[in-house]
C-alpha cells in the first residue's frame, strides 16, 4: 500500500512540473516572430515551404498542424508556432525528471530523496538559460531536445524491463528526431552502451529486434519525403531547390554551408587574424593549435556556456545575474556522488554529457568569431548535467536544511526571468515592417543575412504584409546574380538595399544610394548631396512612409523614431 502511494504521489509530482514548466514558458513565450531562424521557420511552417538545409520536415508538419487552429487569423500563426517549443521544453522537463527519479532510485537513494532531488534537477534544467530561451520561441531545439529526452526514458524503462518493443520505438524516434535535427543522434552513444551492458539479456532477441528496429528507423526518416515533393512545386521560399536527387542529396548533406576539418583548428581567415589572442605562436603548430582549441573553442565557445547555466551570466540590461554557482557546485558533488554508487549509470550520462558537449566543440570547430551565440548547440550537454544536480541534491538532502537546496532554481528562476520573458517583445516584428514601409511600391529590396531577411519573409507569406515587395537575400541568391537582377532592373521598379546589404553593396555604387527609413534607395545618377547628408540634415524626415498607414504605423513609427533619434545623434 505505501509503494502504490509512492507511485501515485510521483505521478502527481510529475504532471506538477509538468503543468508548471508549460506556465513558466508560456508566461513567458514571444507573441509574435523572434531574431534568426524563427522567421524562416514560421513562414516555411505556415506554407510547407522549403528552408534552409538540411531541414525540419517533421517540426514544420507539426508546427503546420497547429497553424491551422488559427482559423485564418494570420496574426495567430506565430503565437501558435512558438507554442509548439513551449509544449515540446515542458514535456521534456517532465521527462528529465522521470529519468533522473529512476536513476537515483536504482542508485540506492530512497523513494523520498530521489523525488525529492528529480524535482531540484528538472527545475534546475527548467530555469536554465539555454533551455529557457529555446522553449519561448519557433526553434527547433527544444522539438529535438524531446526525442533526445524521449529516447533516454524508453531506453532506461527497457533496461529495467527488457521488452524488446521498447528498443524498436526508440529505433522509430530516433528516425523521427533526424527529421527535426541532427543533435539527436548524439544520444546514441549513450543508448548503445546501455544496450551493449545489457547484451546478456538482449542477445537471444537480437535476430528479431535489430531489423524491425532498422526498418523503423528508416520510417522514422518518411517525413523528408515532403521536401523533395514541396520543392518540385515550387514555391516563393525553396533554399536549395531540391527537387532531384542530386539536389536532395547536396541539400541534405548542407553542402552549401563550409565544412569545417577537424584539423587545422583555425582554418578560416579570421581565425588566423584573431588567434594570437587565444594561442600565440605558431599557427601551424600542433601544440599551438591545441591552445587554441583549449582556450577559445573549449573555454570560452563551450565552458562559457555551461557557466551562463550554471553559475551565472552578465546581462547587459539588468547587471550580473547571481546564482552563486549552487547550482554548477551541486552538479559537481553529483558527479562524485553517482560515480560512487552506481558506476555503470554515471558511464552513461558521462557520454551524454561529453558528446553532447566536449566531442561536439571538436567537431563543431567553432571560427573566430562566430556571429551570435552558439550555445543551443549543447543544450544536450547541459540536460545530461542536470542529472547530476538531481544527484547532487538527493546525496546531501538530510532533514529540514534539504529545503535550502531549493535555492538553486529560485536563484536561476530569479536571475533569469526578466532575461527571458519576451511576452511584452514586438521588436523583430516591428524593424521588419519598419523596413517594409520604407520602400515605395514595387520595390525589390536586398537584404544580407538572417535577421535582415527571415522576420521580412514571415511578414510577407504569413501576415501578407507588402506583397508589392519582392525580397531578395544576398547570401541566397549570390553577388552576380543580384547584379544582374540590378542590371536587368533598369530601374523600372524601385530598387532598396536593408543596411547589411549596403554595407556589402555600396562599393559599387558610389554617391548613388540615399537613405529612407530604414533602407538604402539606389538612385538613377549620384546624389548630389553625399550618401549621408539627409541623414544629418532631417533624422525625421527620412523616416517617412510609403503605403496607407495600417494598424502598425503608428506604434512602429514612434517606438522606432526614439531609437533612430539615439543611434543617429552623433552623425
Amino acid at each position: 500500500m505505501r509503494r502504490r502511494l509512492q507511485q501515485v504521489g510521483g505521478k502527481l509530482v510529475g504532471y506538477s512540473i509538468f503543468l508548471f514548466s508549460f506556465l513558466v514558458y508560456f508566461l513567458t513565450m514571444d507573441r509574435t516572430v523572434s531574431w534568426w531562424d524563427c522567421g524562416e521557420f514560421i513562414a516555411t511552417g505556415y506554407g510547407l515551404q522549403v528552408g534552409h538545409p538540411p531541414g525540419a520536415p517533421l517540426y514544420q508538419l507539426v508546427t503546420h498542424c497547429f497553424m491551422l487552429l488559427s482559423f485564418g487569423n494570420p496574426t495567430l500563426v506565430a503565437p501558435l508556432s512558438n507554442l509548439v517549443s513551449v509544449l515540446c521544453a515542458s514535456l521534456t522537463v517532465l521527462l528529465l525528471f522521470l529519468s533522473a527519479r529512476l536513476l537515483l532510485s536504482r542508485a540506492g537513494h530512497s523513494p523520498r530523496r530521489s523525488l525529492f532531488g528529480a524535482v531540484v534537477g528538472a527545475l534546475c534544467y527548467l530555469f536554465c538559460d539555454t533551455a529557457w530561451f529555446s522553449a519561448v520561441e519557433s526553434e527547433v531545439y527544444a522539438m529535438a531536445m524531446l526525442f533526445c529526452a524521449l529516447t533516454v526514458w524508453l531506453t532506461l524503462r527497457w533496461e529495467q524491463r527488457g521488452d524488446g518493443r521498447r528498443l524498436i520505438l526508440v529505433a522509430f524516434l530516433l528516425g523521427l528526431g533526424i527529421c527535426v535535427h541532427l543533435m539527436t543522434l548524439l544520444v546514441s552513444p549513450m543508448l548503445l552502451w546501455i544496450i551493449l551492458r545489457n547484451r546478456r539479456g538482449f542477445r537471444p532477441r537480437h535476430a528479431r529486434i535489430l531489423i524491425p528496429a532498422a526498418l523503423f528507423f528508416l520510417l522514422g526518416l518518411a517525413p523528408y519525403a515532403v521536401i523533395p515533393i514541396r520543392a518540385a512545386a515550387n514555391p516563393p521560399i525553396n533554399e536549395g531547390h531540391p527537387s532531384t536527387y542530386e539536389d536532395f542529396k547536396k541539400y541534405f548533406q548542407r553542402d552549401q554551408y563550409a565544412k569545417a576539418p577537424l584539423y587545422p583548428r583555425q582554418w578560416r581567415d579570421r581565425d588566423i587574424a584573431n588567434w594570437p589572442s587565444w594561442g600565440g605562436g605558431d599557427p601551424d603548430s600542433f601544440w599551438d593549435n591545441t591552445k587554441y582549441w583549449f582556450t577559445y573553442q573549449l573555454g570560452y565557445m563551450y565552458c562559457r556556456y555551461l557557466m551562463y547555466n550554471y553559475i551565472g551570466r552578465l546581462n547587459d540590461h539588468w547587471g550580473i545575474i547571481v546564482v552563486f554557482a549552487l547550482p554548477f557546485l551541486l552538479g559537481l558533488w553529483g558527479m562524485v556522488a553517482h560515480r560512487r554508487r552506481r558506476r555503470g549509470d554515471f558511464c552513461a550520462l558521462l557520454l551524454l554529457f561529453l558528446f553532447g558537449g566536449v566531442i561536439l566543440n571538436l567537431y563543431l570547430n567553432h571560427p573566430c568569431y562566430e556571429p551570435r551565440e552558439r550555445d543551443y548547440a549543447y543544450v544536450l550537454s547541459f540536460y545530461a548535467f542536470a542529472f547530476w544536480i538531481a544527484f547532487g541534491v538527493a546525496s546531501l538532502a538530510k532533514g529540514k536544511w534539504a529545503l535550502l537546496l531549493l535555492l538553486a532554481p529560485l536563484l536561476m528562476a530569479v536571475g533569469n526571468w526578466s532575461d527571458h520573458d519576451r511576452s511584452r517583445c514586438h521588436s523583430v516584428h516591428d524593424i521588419a515592417m519598419a523596413h517594409l514601409q520604407s520602400c515605395d511600391h514595387g520595390a525589390l529590396l536586398f537584404t544580407y543575412g538572417d535577421n535582415d531577411t527571415f522576420p521580412l519573409w514571415y511578414l510577407k507569406h504569413v501576415e501578407n504584409r507588402r506583397p508589392d515587395i519582392d525580397v531578395y537575400n544576398v547570401n541566397l541568391t549570390g553577388f552576380r546574380q543580384v547584379l544582374q537582377l540590378l542590371d536587368d532592373n533598369d530601374y523600372r521598379r524601385p530598387v532598396y538595399f536593408s543596411q547589411y546589404a549596403y554595407d556589402r553593396l555600396k562599393n559599387f555604387y558610389p554617391g548613388r544610394l540615399r537613405c529612407e527609413g530604414f533602407c538604402w534607395r539606389l538612385l538613377p545618377t549620384p546624389a548630389g548631396t553625399g550618401d549621408l547628408e539627409p541623414l544629418r540634415r532631417h533624422v525625421q524626415d527620412s523616416i517617412r512612409w510609403h503605403i496607407t498607414p495600417n494598424e502598425y504605423q503608428d506604434r512602429v513609427s514612434r517606438s522606432l523614431m526614439r531609437v533612430w533619434q539615439t543611434n543617429t545623434q552623433g552623425l
